[in-house]
């Protein structure tokens, strides 16, 4: 049996500065910056969990970050 990991991890900020990169470079290639930013995060580890509660630096009173609801081995996001 697998151990579930006690905590989900967030992207780190160059992990989400290199994700940038890749969505302003989907732009270029005909793609949408959503398109390259999630791939990006994605090819990483890391699953969008739209259950899961804010992950902004101020629980999102100034509008949501585009990594928040982003982690790598969030418990049971297989099932979600």
């Amino acid at each position: 049996m697998l151990k579930q990991p006690k905590y989900a991890l967030s992207p780190t900020a160059n992990e989400v500065i290199d994700a940038e990169f890749a969505g302003f470079s989907s732009i270029d290639e005909g793609q949408g910056f959503w398109y390259g930013f999630e791939n990006h995060l994605m090819a990483l580890g890391y699953e969008r969990i739209a259950e899961a509660p804010c992950s902004c630096a101020d629980n999102g009173w100034h509008g949501h970050q585009s990594e928040c609801r982003w982690f790598r081995d969030w418990p049971n996001a297989s099932k979600l």
